[in-house]
């Protein structure tokens, strides 16, 4: 079995350059070369990783004889393992392929720490509201996040009403798979950077502005100031949204 350490020599034995596979495959030399230093910087990430991998491999084994080929799923499988090491930011390897604008840093405080317990809470106190009253409210801002309490109704009335927070209150829904995304606020600080995954709900709020960055749209359902609007887009498809105070679409 080849591992992912040894996919430059597996090349080299097939007598492929990378310039030669990057013809034939349409995969810059650049990316073929990240990937043989074990990196996903250069392609934009773990999901564009896979499929170059599997199409790097094919080739190798075309040009092989059939006792030296490779198993795609066996070197993808390693290769994946290898990434639970990078704890750099998804925002900042979109950044590095033009896909997204890399927010500004904050001065005085990071927001990493802060934004995973808020958003941790968030989720618990969202799951509950709706087992309660069959309605969706939460809040959340840069420095807090907040459960939205249910009023009692009076006797004898049913009140299912639920007002929401002043500015734009966004929650994201994981509905199939996992997508990572990145939030930032009207003046470019992150708001959120990670993965949601399928079954996860997570809301957010800011006064003014919430620009959000998805790298797979079809796993993320949207939900803008009360108004349901389905899907962020195809699956594997990467979208920038910007949703705005009180905006309904």
């Amino acid at each position: 079995m080849v591992e992912i350490l040894q996919l430059k020599q597996a090349r080299e034995a097939a007598n492929l350059t990378v310039e030669q596979i990057a013809n034939q495959t349409s995969i810059r030399a650049a990316v073929i070369k990240d990937l043989e230093n074990n990196s996903v910087e250069q392609c934009g990430g773990i999901a564009y990783a896979r499929g170059h991998l599997r199409a790097i491999v094919k080739l190798i084994n075309q040009k092989s004889a059939k006792s030296e080929n490779i198993n795609a799923d066996e070197i993808v499988a390693q290769f994946e393992a290898v990434q639970v090491l990078d704890n750099r930011r998804i925002i900042e390897k979109l950044d590095e392929n033009n896909v997204a604008e890399k927010p500004k840093e904050k001065k005085r405080m990071k927001f990493g720490t802060l934004a995973s317990i808020s958003v941790a809470v968030l989720s618990i106190g969202f799951i509950a509201q709706i087992a309660i009253n069959n309605v969706s409210g939460m809040n959340e801002n840069l420095n807090s996040a907040i459960t939205q309490p249910s009023k009692k109704p009076a006797e004898g009335k049913t009140d299912t009403s639920i007002t929401l927070p002043a500015g734009v209150n966004l929650v994201l829904s994981g509905v199939g798979g996992r997508s990572w995304v990145g939030l930032t606020n009207a003046n470019g600080e992150s708001v959120f950077n990670g993965h949601i995954g399928a079954g996860e709900v997570m809301a957010f709020n800011d006064p003014q502005i919430i620009k959000a960055v998805i790298g797979n749209a079809g796993a993320i359902a949207l939900r803008v100031n009360g108004s349901d609007l389905g899907v962020a887009g195809a699956d594997g498809e990467v979208v920038r949204l910007d949703f705005g105070a009180n905006q309904k679409l």
